[in-house]
């Protein structure tokens, strides 16, 4: 091809392009109130996501401060020799799952308790004559998904009349995490559907107010796929400008609650609003996109063999 025939199709290539781009404008100006009832599906249905994406995002991140914290206690008999001590502490140390162990007497426990207790401290004085607080081992393992094995093993050793560990706490938490996974998903399929929905009988009408002119359009040549680019275009289109607005609801919501937290919650904190940028953005245009998409070539399907 030479280098005049290229430029000739470069100008071609671009002359059509703005073809598609000016009739997908056109179209979505024309039916505004069903462009905008898809439009605004669209967005409603990433917003829930992005909601629910934030959720599921926090909550993983107090799992892991959790799981940093989730700790195994091994309470010794009153009547364990120092001998038998050092003997079930080198037996937890060949556990492969344990990572570190601290050994807290029973004068420890007792100061710990008084601690805890803060301005009412004083209400343990009694106990300093016979401390009834037991000495015990305090176990960090490497994953939390080993504290349960951990525990089991520890619990059948000499020497060892209680273990506890927080594991009860950390279930209900992945409990929780699954559930809002589960409702996320479910909620995206049927409002996904929904806005997929409106965009084919958005761009079904504006197929139908055209139908002659696609008619004589097909007559005189054009190709199928000619005809199918400013109807795909629409549909993208109004799947992006959702997606859009899905995305600046949340970032100005989520800022708003992250400022809130900041001032007001000291016991945790959120993961940042940029992550709605740097992560959601992206992810919610290319879903507005294939949405809108899919909803244009469900309508076109009647009229124009894929």
């Amino acid at each position: 091809m030479s280098e005049i025939s290229k430029e000739v199709f470069t100008v071609m290539k671009i002359k059509t392009f703005k073809y598609f781009f000016k009739e997908s404008i056109s179209n979505i100006i024309k039916n505004r109130v069903m462009s905008f009832a898809s439009i605004t599906t669209v967005a409603a249905a990433l917003f829930v996501l992005g909601i629910f994406m934030l959720l599921v995002a926090n909550v993983n991140k107090m799992v892991t401060s959790v799981e940093d914290k989730v700790e195994i206690k091994a309470f010794l008999n009153d009547d364990v020799t120092t001998l038998k001590q050092n003997e079930i502490e080198s037996e937890i140390k060949k556990i492969p799952a344990v990572k570190s162990i601290v050994f807290e007497s029973k004068e420890d426990a007792l100061e710990k308790f008084k601690n805890q207790l803060g301005e009412n401290k004083d209400l343990a004085n009694g106990l300093d004559l016979k401390n009834p607080l037991p000495a015990s081992f305090i176990i960090k393992v490497d994953k939390v998904e080993n504290v349960a094995d951990t525990s089991n093993k520890i619990a059948k050793m000499e020497g060892i009349y209680k273990v506890k560990d927080g594991r009860d706490i950390l279930d209900k938490v992945i409990r929780v995490i699954n559930f809002i996974k589960a409702s996320s998903l479910a909620l995206i399929v049927i409002l996904g559907a929904v806005g997929i929905f409106l965009i084919s009988n958005t761009i079904r009408l504006t197929v139908y107010a055209r139908k002659k002119e696609i008619g004589i359009m097909k007559y005189i040549g054009a190709t199928d796929w000619f005809i199918r680019w400013p109807f795909l275009f629409e549909g993208m289109f109004l799947g992006l400008f959702g997606a859009i607005i899905s995305i600046l609801l949340l970032k100005f919501g989520y800022s708003y609650v992250v400022k809130v937290v900041a001032t007001d919650v000291v016991i945790f904190s959120l993961i940042p609003a940029e992550y709605i940028i740097n992560t959601l953005a992206w992810q919610f245009s290319i879903v507005g996109i294939v949405i809108g998409g899919l909803g244009s070539l469900i309508s076109l399907r009647r009229f124009l063999v894929l």
